[in-house]
């Protein structure tokens, strides 16, 4: 399972029954993309996805990102001050 793999990679079995409110900015920014990049959904968009997150961190959901940025079926939109030259994109649009 997506969900499961994601958490295990970020470490977040420890968190197990904790409140949000009791997690590092951190902690609940890989929560909430958990929840993003194992919805399936055909459109994610990810608003400063490195924001709060260690190195180790950013490696796992840049992995991600290239593993599925030639998903057939999946999009993936991101908003950031600066695209990050590792991921394959397909289109960069720069907001002057």
């Amino acid at each position: 399972d997506l969900a499961q793999d994601l958490a295990q990679a970020w470490g977040l079995a420890v968190h197990q029954g904790k409140t949000l409110a009791m997690l590092s900015t951190g902690s609940r920014r890989k929560v909430a993309l958990v929840g993003l990049l194992a919805s399936g959904a055909t459109v994610t968009c990810l608003d400063q996805p490195y924001a709060a997150l260690d190195a180790a961190s950013v490696r796992v959901l840049r992995e991600f990102l290239t593993d599925v940025a030639e998903h057939p079926r999946r999009s993936w939109v991101v908003a950031d001050y600066e695209a990050d030259a590792r991921l394959p994109w397909r289109r960069v649009v720069a907001l002057d």
